[in-house]
């Protein structure tokens, strides 16, 4: 087909112009990606819809593993699964949701180990509160490796344990933060290592961090029940009554939580829960009895995973017919009182 002049510069016209809109495309420097380019990968969906979540620095997804123990082990924990308990479960309260995990421990020296207690601790939910771990047909737990007769474990070989896991049953969802810190039989303590991942049922949460209140003034001798000390990262409150003992007597109950504000390795990468609390009432400040378990003592898995909280809820006793009036409550580090909060509370069961 001929052209005539024209037509060639017709031609050549729209040639021009669709070099210039190629040009613009490009970022215009050679080697640089094409800005179209980069905005499609930014812009493709994810292929699961279960939210992601960035863990702070020192923390590991379920599944993920970990070298502890100057190399000696790598711990390997699986994601959370649901099961079914039998008849034969121990230690899972009533109406609670029930899943399992596999531990597998692998020994990378050249030589036989005896197996780590990994004694794990584990805790869910943004105020990390107890979760409780329980035995079942299948699901024999944690063995005793502080015995006279441990289990061994080959040069290169792993050792493999299931552990029963059970959160109460709106709790599906929620993060589950299990903290390991190996003991030997010769009582030394190991690294602590903290793993997370959601508790099936539901879709994972994406609101794991508690977000603690604003502090309290650092002069404030005495802090109301729901304030945080002045450096974010205790606080008592939730202090309800909880019905009658078996005695007879009044038994209210109240939520110890600490945070560990801890968001990088630049300092400690955990912190513990602290040790102890003693109830008073009345303007006397007569002692009040404690119920049941204490906050943990001297526990060396009681440690508290960056950006996350422990809560542990405890108990007191009143004389019967005593009003609750006015409750103070100190929390101690052994023989040092580190703050004390106080407030009222009513007969009224929540």
């Amino acid at each position: 087909m001929v052209v005539d002049g024209k037509g060639a510069a017709v031609r050549k016209a729209g040639w021009i112009v669709l070099g210039l809109t190629v040009a613009g495309l490009m970022t215009g420097c050679a080697g640089d990606p094409p800005a179209k380019q980069h905005h499609a990968v930014e812009s493709k969906p994810e292929a699961s819809h279960t939210p992601k979540r960035e863990l702070p620095e020192g923390m590991h997804k379920l599944g993920e593993s970990v070298t502890t123990e100057a190399k000696t082990w790598t711990l390997s924990p699986s994601t959370l699964t649901p099961v079914t308990p039998t008849s034969s479960a121990k230690g899972l309260p009533r109406g609670w949701r029930a899943a399992k995990l596999t531990w597998t421990l692998t020994n990378q020296t050249g030589e036989i180990q005896q197996l780590l207690d990994l004694t794990p601790t584990v805790r869910y939910g943004s105020m990390g509160r107890s979760a409780v771990t329980f035995t079942d047909t299948g699901i024999p737990g944690m063995p005793d490796s502080i015995s006279s007769d441990p289990p061994r474990v080959k040069p290169g070989g792993a050792y493999t344990v299931t552990m029963g896991v059970a959160v109460p049953a709106d709790a599906a969802g929620d993060p589950v933060t299990i903290t390991t810190r190996p003991r030997t039989m010769f009582g030394a303590t190991g690294d602590v290592a903290f793993f997370e991942g959601p508790f099936p049922g539901a879709p994972a949460r994406k609101d794991v961090v508690l977000h603690p209140g604003p502090a309290a003034p650092e002069a404030k001798k005495t802090l109301a029940f729901g304030e945080w000390t002045s450096d974010q990262q205790l606080s008592v409150g939730n202090v309800r009554a909880e019905g009658t003992g078996d005695d007879g007597r009044p038994v209210y109950g109240a939520d110890l939580t600490m945070f560990n504000d801890a968001t990088d390795g630049s300092g400690p990468p955990y912190t513990p829960m602290k040790t102890a609390v003693r109830v008073y009432y009345g303007d006397q400040l007569k002692e009040a009895d404690l119920v049941g378990a204490l906050v943990p003592t001297a526990d060396e898995t009681a440690f508290i995973a960056p950006q996350r909280a422990a809560t542990h809820h405890f108990r007191f006793a009143l004389p019967g017919g005593t009003r609750p009036g006015t409750v103070t409550v100190e929390v101690r580090d052994l023989s040092t009182t580190l703050v004390t909060f106080e407030g009222k509370v009513s007969n009224r069961s929540s």
